[in-house]
């Protein structure tokens, strides 16, 4: 399973899919579960919604995994050439400068560009720069030639960053890996489980625009009717020299999974793991011998499709299991192989016993 979840991040990490502008993933992960689906549908949102039926009625299980990556997106194009643009989802403005990126539907190359060091003043040397004032260089030197060139008002804007294994290939840094890592997880369990393993319905959900509002998990859950579902994400780590990890955050590369007990980001969005849900996932991993890294993050401005699943359509019983991630939201995002096949593992579980969930409050 290691190698096939490496594979399979490979190829979707390296597509770019903004959020709101997810075609090129959506039409990746159609062409790959089509096959191992009973039916497939894209929603009038681009949620992928993946049907897989049991051999004998049981509960519906939802496993939700989010297709869309954070970037930016172009606001204008000057009369020299020069690109502005807005930023989409959680992108910080300190790794923007200096970076190389790809525009648009034809993938044109740029850089976003930076004062020289040698004209710098003091200040702005030591001051991180805002989005507003960065820009894009296409090395193109009229807005005409830009247009030309295929680009227009809201393109997407995406970093490029090429797929690393590390000296122990375990370790992969790449951008996206929130959440293709996820998306990959759920299309090999559909290639790889059969009728005849487990009893009920399973739903593949490959949500859209999670990264700025959870909108495609909340329009998804009024068409699927799960009685219960584990949204499958990413979870910063706190282990690096620059976070006092006890303190601010107990994740750490490489030791199992994250089970989210409690996350959220301002009044907006708040999820509570269910209690039959944790209670599920627990008992597999416990049978598993994968230890699971449970943590509560409602400060620290992380949410999951969880938040929204938790409360739409009347609510559905959820849980958020995460594989652990540094350098989250940059093009550098590293994760360990060893915690994405916990986490394969772990669901797997819970669709082949998923006659047997006990799925009550109390």
């Amino acid at each position: 399973m290691k190698e096939k979840l490496r594979n399979q991040l490979k190829t979707l990490s390296q597509i770019n899919g903004g959020s709101g502008q997810e075609q090129l993933v959506i039409k990746e992960i159609l062409s790959q579960i089509e096959p191992f689906a009973d039916e497939v549908s894209v929603d009038v949102k681009g949620n992928i919604i993946a049907v897989k039926k049991g051999h004998k009625e049981g509960p519906n299980v939802m496993l939700a995994a989010h297709t869309d990556e954070i970037g930016l997106v172009v606001k204008n194009i000057l009369p020299n050439g020069f690109i502005l643009f807005e930023k989409i989802g959680g992108v910080p403005d300190n790794l923007l400068p200096g970076r190389k990126v790809m525009v648009g539907k034809n993938n044109i190359p740029g850089v976003i560009g930076n004062k020289p060091g040698h004209l710098q003043s003091p200040q702005e040397a030591s001051t991180v720069k805002p989005a507003s004032q960065c820009y894009v260089d296409v090395a193109m030197f009229s807005r005409e030639e830009v247009e030309a060139a295929g680009i227009r008002i809201g393109d997407q804007i995406i970093w490029t960053s090429d797929f690393m294994e590390m000296h122990n290939k375990d370790f992969i840094a790449t951008k996206a890996i929130d959440d293709r890592l996820c998306c990959s997880i759920v299309l090999e369990l559909f290639k790889n489980i059969k009728a005849e393993d487990f009893a009920g319905t399973l739903y593949g959900v490959f949500t859209v625009q999670e990264e700025v509002g959870l909108y495609g998990a909340e329009t998804a859950a009024f068409r699927v009717p799960a009685d219960y579902a584990i949204a499958l994400d990413t979870i910063p780590c706190g282990d690096t020299p620059d976070v006092n990890t006890e303190v601010e955050l107990p994740i750490r590369l490489n030791q199992g999974p994250g089970l989210s007990v409690a996350d959220g980001v301002g009044i907006r969005f708040f999820s509570f793991i269910h209690p039959a849900v944790r209670r599920i996932i627990e008992e597999k991993a416990d049978k598993l011998d994968v230890s699971l890294q449970e943590v509560a993050i409602v400060s620290g401005g992380y949410t999951t499709d969880s938040a929204a699943l938790t409360h739409a359509n009347g609510g559905i019983p959820v849980a958020t299991l995460a594989v652990p991630r540094r350098y989250s939201h940059s093009p550098v995002e590293l994760m360990s192989l060893n915690d994405a096949v916990d986490v394969y593992n772990i669901v797997e579980a819970v669709v082949k016993d998923n006659e047997n969930a006990k799925i009550s409050f109390i």
